[in-house]
């Protein structure tokens, strides 16, 4: 009996033990479109709607209140926390290209 007790507990600690190690695994969160320097360098005024979605994919932000305005939204959390932010945001005048922002 004593035996078995013995082996409850040590089998409970190591069960826990394994729950609070330091070193746990976090992996890479990325959230909203990926834009590469490739795929921004190629956007050039005068480009149509579908040109730039061809090239950026569909934008996941889209304005509700202005469709001559899209957004494009990256966010990146790696494993030690450091966050990473990219935003571009493309104005279009007659379904082209008019003007871009980016901000990172």
């Amino acid at each position: 009996m004593q035996r078995l007790i013995i082996l409850v507990i040590f089998s409970s600690f190591v069960t826990l033990s394994g729950c609070i190690f330091p070193g746990v695994y976090k992996r890479e969160l990325q959230q909203g479109n990926v834009m590469t320097d490739e795929m921004i360098n190629q956007l050039k005024p005068g480009l149509t709607k579908e040109q730039v979605t061809y090239v950026m994919g569909n934008t996941l932000a889209p304005a509700t209140f202005n469709p001559n305005r899209w957004d494009y939204l990256y966010w990146s959390k790696d494993p030690r926390d450091n966050v990473t932010q990219q935003r571009i945001t493309l104005f279009f005048d007659d379904n082209q290209l008019s003007r871009i922002e980016k901000q990172q």
